[in-house]
């Protein structure tokens, strides 16, 4: 399940985009999971200004004895990964009333990554030498050789599902969708920012991306989301694509495609309200309500839902499903509409 994209190129450029209308479906196994793997291609990575790294740890919660191994990583790369662990550490420290839950994910941020980081770049910790670095860079194996590259990818794998589990701990005791929302805001933040973090590696080895995704959890189907779906499906055969429309799903499902595991299927659907960030953003950036592009598994949906137009495998989902039978969907860079 896969629908996080308005647009193939949120893929290929580093954005996270979140539909909150969906929230309480995708956002613990998609944002906190699935998150990574949008900035696999990212082109860019903000870096920090040397200074803004000291002493002051906001991941060290307590003096530990464990051992670590160095992690390397290249200077540039080292300051990039400990900013966004940094902001992680600081949103888990907001969360609220998870507090011993919260420290403990901080204090295994510590041991497993910035620790490491320390241990390989002691000048970073000290704050001793602060030379210049470019403000931005493309990360290459010269910054991450292989080995380090899977370690550090698997250990921020690792700690987003101990916040999802937190995460979703925090849903499960709010008394609507909105309190869930609103509850649910540090640990995505945390997991965005860690998402970051893992770019360094995906940078370096793109090959790393379609790994990672084979670990993404199957959604398994049910009597209420078989439902779902086919509540918001327009009849077969009633909705028809542009060719700019067509090109932009046939772009998106290639990259889809290049995940191992099971058939995928594209869908399109509509959703209240839309946030996406990349990672030199200090905000999210609220797009509004609109309509998105996304995939879903085979199995993971009625197979009576699944439209074929002009070749494409496709589900269609609105909240109206009539407000859109018997109408085109285009689209231009600003993302998909509808029209007669």
């Amino acid at each position: 399940m896969h629908d996080l994209f308005t647009e193939s190129g949120d893929l290929l450029h580093g954005r996270l985009q979140l539909s909150v209308g969906h929230l309480m479906r995708i956002v613990i196994a998609s944002i906190l999971i699935w998150g990574s793997a949008v900035l696999a291609h990212a082109a860019e990575l903000d870096l920090p200004n040397s200074k803004l790294i000291t002493t002051s740890d906001p991941c060290r919660v307590k003096i530990s004895a464990k051992p670590v191994a160095p992690l390397q990583i290249s200077r540039r790369g080292a300051v990039y990964v400990i900013k966004h662990v940094h902001n992680a550490c600081r949103l888990l420290a907001s969360a609220g009333d998870e507090g011993s839950r919260s420290d403990s994910i901080r204090a295994d941020l510590y041991d497993s990554i910035i620790g490491p980081i320390y241990r390989a770049h002691p000048n970073i910790a000290l704050a001793s030498q602060r030379q210049a670095i470019a403000k931005t860079f493309h990360a290459t194996p010269r910054d991450i050789e292989r080995i380090p590259a899977i370690r550090l990818n698997d250990e921020i794998a690792r700690l987003q599902k101990d916040i999802a589990k937190l995460g979703g701990d925090r849903v499960d005791r709010s008394v609507d969708q909105s309190a869930a929302t609103k509850a649910l805001e540090p640990f995505i933040d945390a997991a965005a920012e860690l998402s970051f973090a893992s770019q360094v590696a995906l940078d370096a080895y793109p090959d790393l991306f379609a790994k990672m995704l084979e670990a993404v959890p199957e959604q398994p189907r049910a009597a209420e989301s078989d439902a779902a779906f086919r509540k918001g499906a327009p009849p077969q055969g009633s909705v028809r694509l542009s060719d700019a429309a067509l090109a932009l799903v046939q772009s998106f499902m290639r990259e889809v495609r290049r995940i191992p595991g099971n058939e995928q299927v594209a869908h399109i659907g509509w959703t209240r309200e839309q946030k996406s960030k990349r990672p030199g953003d200090r905000e999210w950036s609220n797009s509004g309500a609109g309509w998105y592009l996304g995939a879903f598994r085979k199995t993971e949906v009625p197979p009576d839902v699944i439209d074929t137009v002009r070749g494409i495998e496709i589900i269609f989902t609105a909240e109206d499903p009539a407000a859109i039978a018997g109408k085109t969907f285009d689209a231009t860079k600003r993302g998909l509409f509808v029209h007669d």
